[in-house]
């Protein structure tokens, strides 16, 4: 969990390595049955149509965010008890939070933070 990129930066680096394989929620969100696919070909796993399908089913975010595996429902009983782990799993929820201010500070501690790398997150309109 943390810090936060320097373990992201580290990945990336490996991002060719055979044993890596690298992903953002952003392709998740467009695509969640070709990213099934592209992890079962990293995995070296056969997969039919219907194993995919449930699959992207059983990740669907309203499916997840019931999954108490996942969730940390003891975690956020403690903290409140209305509390969910899994959010919306909408890209770019976090516009609704921050303000302008904060969306500024934010993009600069990502510029300066990846400044040495050719990463980039995908910027998804909402």
């Amino acid at each position: 969990m943390s810090p936060y990129f320097k373990h992201v930066k580290e990945a990336w680096q490996r991002r060719h390595h055979p044993n890596m394989l690298f992903l953002f929620y952003e392709e998740l969100s467009k695509d969640l049955a070709a990213v099934v696919r592209r992890v079962a070909t990293f995995l070296e796993k056969d997969i039919n149509e219907e194993q995919i399908e449930k699959l992207c089913d059983h990740l669907n975010i309203e499916n997840f965010k019931k999954n108490k595996s996942v969730n940390l429902e003891e975690v956020t009983k403690l903290a409140n008890g209305n509390l969910s782990f899994i959010r919306k799993g909408q890209v770019g929820n976090w516009k609704e939070y921050f303000d302008e201010e904060m969306t500024q500070q934010a993009e600069r501690w990502m510029a300066d933070n990846l400044r040495d790398t050719d990463l980039t997150f995908e910027q998804i309109n909402t």
